[in-house]
């Protein structure tokens, strides 16, 4: 019998506790399963243009002895791409419908609030008073100068 399960039997009194035999194979020979994986996954890397190589050949000579094969299978993949062109096209048109239903959505709600609230308010710069500049102080012409921009803070350079 493995020492492993030997040690696993004395510590447990008579039953055994699958979690310690797992953790007990896994503190023992876990290396070598992580060695072998990155082994077997290395070979697979190396071994699949290979096998892709061997894969297209001998899809190559089926073809070239059958030359009906490759033309159904030529149709097959036209149809196909034929019936995803109608998809997406029928896809777009449903698009641009549903577009369209929210932007005339979007119209009629604005058009019924308008007719709710009626002319509410004005956009800035039409006023009926073309005149009226709230920052010049009541006088026709503004008086304020913006301050002279300098690279030096408080008003020069070396002065």
């Amino acid at each position: 019998m493995d020492p492993l399960f030997e040690e696993v039997e004395q510590t447990s009194s008579g039953t055994m506790n699958p979690v310690t035999v797992v953790f007990q194979f896994l503190a023992s020979y876990g290396w070598f399963i992580v060695g072998g994986a990155a082994v077997t996954l290395y070979f697979l890397n190396k071994l699949r243009p290979t096998f892709d190589k061997w894969k297209q050949a001998r899809e190559d000579a089926v073809y070239h002895k059958n030359p009906d094969l490759a033309l159904s299978r030529m149709e097959a993949i036209q149809r196909a791409r034929e019936q995803q062109q109608e998809a997406l096209l029928a896809a777009s048109a449903r698009a641009l419908e549903l577009q369209k239903e929210r932007e005339e959505r979007k119209r009629q709600e604005a058009v019924e609030r308008l007719q709710k609230y009626g002319n509410a308010g004005q956009r800035l710069g039409e006023r009926d008073d073309r005149d009226y500049m709230p920052l010049s102080g009541g006088a026709s012409t503004s008086s304020y100068r913006p301050p002279k921009k300098s690279k030096c803070g408080g008003g020069g350079c070396g002065r």
